[in-house]
C-alpha cells in the first residue's frame, strides 16, 4: 500500500488533545495523545492513540489511516476503508454489500494465502475478520479492495489483518497492515487503537 514520509519526528510527545475532546485527525505527526476522528469519512470513526508514536498518513475520501515506522519497511498501520468491491477468484473484482459477502469474495484470492479467519468485534460491530499475506513469487503487489480513491493491494513480505463489518452506512474495513518479519509487533501496537474505536453516532 502507498505510505508518504512523515512531515514532523520528536522525541517528545506533543501537548495531549484536552480530554473529552475529539480532534480532527490531519496529515503529519507525531500525533498527540488524545482521541481523533476523519470528517469526512462515514460512518463516523473515533479512536484514541498514545502520543509520539502515531503519524496521520493517507486522509482520503473512502480510506484513512494512522502510522508508525513511516516510510520503512516495517512500517505499521491501522486503516478504515470503504470498499465498494472485493478483488477474489480470477483476480477480477467483485461488488459486495456486506462483511460475508467481503470476506466470502476475498478468501478466493489467487495471489493471496488466507491464514487465518475469525469473527471480529469492533466499536460494538460484530463481523469477519481474516488474516492474509501475499502468495505469490512476484514482486508486484495485489489488489484486495476497490475504494473511492482506488485500488488497495499488498506486497510482497507484507500481512493484513481486515475485519469487514456491517454498519448503519453500510460495508465498512478496518485493517492492520505490517511486515511479515514483525508482524507480532505490528498487532501489539495496533491492538489499544482498535480496542478504542467508536463507530457511528
Amino acid at each position: 500500500m502507498p505510505s508518504a514520509e512523515p512531515t514532523a519526528d520528536s522525541t517528545a510527545e506533543p501537548t495531549p488533545v484536552p480530554s473529552g475532546q475529539v480532534a480532527e485527525l490531519e496529515r503529519g505527526g507525531p500525533l498527540p495523545s488524545g482521541r481523533y476522528t476523519r470528517s469526512a469519512f462515514t460512518p463516523t470513526i473515533i479512536f484514541e492513540v498514545k502520543g509520539g508514536e502515531w503519524y496521520g498518513q493517507q486522509l482520503l475520501s473512502g480510506f484513512f489511516d494512522v502510522q508508525q515506522d513511516v516510510g520503512s519497511p516495517d512500517v505499521i498501520a491501522v486503516q478504515f476503508a470503504r470498499p465498494s468491491s472485493v478483488f477474489g477468484e480470477g483476480g477480477g473484482s467483485t461488488t459486495v454489500a456486506t462483511a460475508a459477502e467481503a470476506a466470502g469474495v476475498l478468501r478466493g484470492h489467487p495471489g493471496i494465502t488466507v491464514l487465518d479467519e475469525s469473527e471480529a468485534l469492533i466499536g460494538g460491530h460484530t463481523g469477519v475478520a481474516l488474516e492474509v499475506e501475499h502468495a505469490g513469487a512476484s514482486l508486484a503487489a495485489v489488489s484486495l479492495l476497490m475504494v473511492p480513491p482506488g485500488p488497495l493491494g499488498i506486497a510482497p513480505d507484507r500481512r493484513l489483518w481486515v475485519a469487514f463489518l456491517d454498519t448503519d452506512d453500510g460495508l465498512l474495513a478496518v485493517m492492520v497492515g505490517g511486515s511479515v518479519a514483525k508482524w507480532d509487533d505490528a498487532l501489539a501496537a495496533a491492538e489499544p487503537v482498535l480496542e478504542s474505536v467508536t463507530i457511528g453516532g
